[in-house]
């Protein structure tokens, strides 16, 4: 019987292990391109096409997972109106810890095919620790300097 339980025991001793290395090395600064205020229909999702040179081609309603710092972040507007094709642009942007940020794209008229980046609402990240991100922010620029 102990050989069993044993045996069960295993599969969840790794999954909490793996769990635990996983909360600790994940930021939990967010980023994602819908708009939250469906008043202003100025506002149109944005995709982010990629951050600091790195692919996503992540779609505007799915968050992705961010280090805090600055970041260089290509996103893309849906066209316009009269447009064929969606707008990239490429904005610098100062990621906060423990921030999920809900990003748009503003155009004065919808066949305006030139847009400007807002942010439409931050919000802070439930349980998240300041310190915490922070250092897990700096531990990660020293590894990827190194």
């Amino acid at each position: 019987m102990s050989r069993h339980f044993h045996t069960g025991l295993l599969p969840l001793v790794f999954v909490a292990v793996t769990n635990l290395t996983a909360c600790v090395s994940a930021p939990l600064s967010f980023i994602q391109g819908t708009p939250q205020t469906l008043t202003d229909f100025t506002l149109y999702p944005v995709r982010i096409v990629s951050v600091d040179g790195s692919i996503q081609f992540v779609h505007p309603s799915k968050p992705i997972q961010i280090s805090p710092g600055s970041r260089s972040i290509v996103f893309e507007a849906a066209p316009g109106s009269g447009a064929r094709n969606g707008v990239q642009k490429s904005f610098a942007l100062k990621v906060e810890p423990c921030t999920r940020y809900f990003l748009a794209a503003r155009r004065q008229l919808p066949m305006d095919a030139d847009w400007s980046l807002v942010v439409d609402k931050t919000e802070a990240v439930p349980g998240c620790n300041i310190e915490d991100e922070l250092q897990k922010a700096a531990v990660t620029a020293n590894s990827q300097n190194n």
